[in-house]
């Protein structure tokens, strides 16, 4: 029997890498949510919402729905949604207005639907570092290593995490078999202008599993 094709979330890169936004990783996680239900949305009203924030807050393991509301508030901030969500709903759904991407974009990256059930063990920052990795990977250029090689510096400058996080956070990818690192060393960089051996530097590569999601 044929498998059916995963479902995707399909995020820009610019939102992933923050080119375009500062998102820290509890906004990252609920633009992910509200990109999903919109995919499920009915045609017709496509940008209508109607959510349930205790649903996300439990999907997304966020214990304080103040974080939530922050976060919300930061996707009006920058035209996602329609506007201040001044209080959360007791009862009922939260009604949104959503524009998934309110500016021209080229590159997106998709994984499956289903890595947001893994949230529970890779934490949100896990949840986007995967994301992070496999938007600097080509999978259309066969003949290319389907990797990631950017420099911990780089994460930590886009993403706003720290080193000793990343790290962290690598470790439990790892233990969950959705990432491989591989200790990468650079090429010689010859010598500086003093005649000084230029010490050799190392480099992750980042291999996203796709598979295991």
């Amino acid at each position: 029997m044929e498998n059916k094709k995963k479902l995707q979330i399909q995020i820009p890169d610019e939102i992933i890498r923050n080119y375009c936004v500062d998102f820290n990783h509890y906004d990252f996680g609920v633009y992910a949510m509200l990109k999903y239900a919109h995919f499920r949305n009915p045609k017709q009203d496509k940008g209508k919402l109607e959510v349930d924030h205790k649903f996300i807050l439990n999907k997304l393991f966020i214990n304080d729905s103040r974080t939530l509301k922050k976060s919300l508030n930061k996707l009006y901030k920058y035209g996602f949604i329609d506007s201040e969500v001044k209080r959360l709903p007791r009862n009922g759904a939260l009604k949104l207005e959503f524009n998934p991407v309110p500016f021209k974009t080229k590159t997106f990256t998709q994984l499956p639907a289903n890595l947001i059930n893994k949230i529970e063990h890779i934490g949100l920052i896990g949840y986007r570092l995967v994301y992070y990795y496999e938007s600097y990977i080509n999978r259309k250029d066969v003949i290319s290593k389907q990797f990631c090689f950017v420099g911990q510096d780089t994460i930590s400058d886009e993403l706003n995490i720290n080193k000793e996080t990343i790290k962290k956070y690598n470790d439990i990818l790892k233990k969950n078999k959705l990432i491989t690192i591989k200790r990468h060393q650079l090429e010689f960089d010859g010598y500086d202008d003093l005649d000084n051996v230029v010490f050799t530097k190392y480099n992750n590569h980042y291999y996203v599993h796709i598979d295991k999601i």
